[in-house]
């Protein structure tokens, strides 16, 4: 089950006694470990109340700290970090086949007779940062009486999940407009970081107050504004707003930061790249999914707002525009390119109109 489903078990009160966290979405495995901890202290967790296992444990140790009767608390919490028991094998030495799996030991037995049969006083909670070897004998007896949480990474295509959940949590709203700014940031991060993500919305959700419920565009541009690797994104929405003012304001601050003329050129070649392919098609007659996959858009929100902007700028516009582009960006890569050449074009993108 994914982190939404399991917290939907936990608040309906269905518990267990075995957790495997697993995945490489570290944010996920940290929310889940709260949640369990929270569900079963409920007036606080304690520090003698868990107990933090390195993954490398054996067997018999865990089975000792399993039976353990607690002393200084209710419950005997023990949290297994890196937890080896469920890793995947390793490759042979040449590379290709995993190594056979290892015959079932009668420690392995005795574990598994023992998830089967919980003392009523224990909860172990096995992390791992990985996906787990499914084909283990120890994995599949373990999954017949605990909960399976996997932790996949969030891409640009399902973060909505997160972000309706997060919303609801602050208590906020967001427009269609901040929805696909939002979408359109996240796309362009290599690997999305929901720990960032979510202290970000908090602090948000802080300067809205209680009493503002609806994020805007506006809001969410404020945001991202400090964070080096928007400015160009932000530069391509001025311009897509035909916005001169804060168009050519963010093409002058990623200069003054040193950021690589061509790591400027790169984003906005293909952000009118898009936008005239998007135009092209629409005069074809597609739309919806159709137009999506032709321009590589998945995201509906995004799609929208591309459309819509796309219809502000005429066919010479773009084609001129991505012509000027092509010869800056190979002037940028021969050292031949003056910044005022790149000037001239934002200045013609954002003057030109449909």
């Amino acid at each position: 089950m994914n982190y939404g489903e399991f917290r939907t078990k936990l608040k309906k009160g269905q518990p267990s006694q075995l957790y495997l966290l697993a995945g490489e979405e570290g944010y996920y495995i940290e929310r889940a470990e709260k949640a369990i901890l929270a569900a079963v202290f409920p007036a606080g967790v304690r520090e003698e109340d868990v107990q933090l296992v390195d993954g490398n444990i054996s067997i018999n140790e865990l089975i000792s700290l399993i039976e353990t009767v607690p002393f200084f608390s209710e419950k005997n919490v023990i949290i297994i970090r890196d937890a080896d028991f469920f890793k995947a094998q390793k490759k042979s030495v040449d590379g290709d086949e995993p190594q056979p799996a290892p015959q079932k030991s009668s420690t392995e037995t005795r574990l598994c007779s023992l998830f089967a049969n919980m003392p009523e006083f224990s909860i172990v909670i096995f992390e791992l940062k990985s996906k787990p070897d499914k084909r283990k004998k120890l994995f599949k007896e373990f999954a017949r009486f605990g909960q399976v949480m996997e932790a996949e990474p969030v891409k640009s295509y399902n973060i909505d999940d997160w972000l309706h959940g997060k919303l609801q949590e602050i208590h906020k709203n967001m427009d269609n407009e901040a929805h696909a700014y939002f979408a359109r940031i996240v796309g362009i991060m290599d690997k999305i970081p929901l720990g960032f993500l979510d202290k970000e919305m908090d602090k948000l959700a802080m300067f809205m107050g209680p009493e503002q419920k609806l994020i805007t565009r506006e809001i969410m541009a404020k945001m991202f504004s400090d964070i080096p690797e928007i400015d160009s994104f932000a530069m391509n929405d001025a311009i897509g707003r035909h916005d001169l003012k804060n168009a050519l304001y963010l093409f002058k601050k990623q200069q003054d930061k040193g950021v690589y003329i061509v790591a400027i050129l790169g984003p906005l070649i293909y952000y009118v790249r898009q936008l005239w392919q998007t135009r092209t098609m629409l005069q074809k007659g597609l739309r919806d999914k159709a137009l999506g996959q032709f321009v590589g858009v998945n995201n509906p929100y995004i799609l929208k707002k591309i459309t819509k902007e796309c219809q502000s700028f005429s066919d010479a516009t773009l084609k001129k525009a991505f012509l000027q582009l092509a010869e800056a960006d190979l002037g940028a890569k021969t050292g031949r390119l003056d910044p005022a050449e790149v000037e001239a074009i934002i200045i013609g993108l954002c003057m030109g109109e449909a």
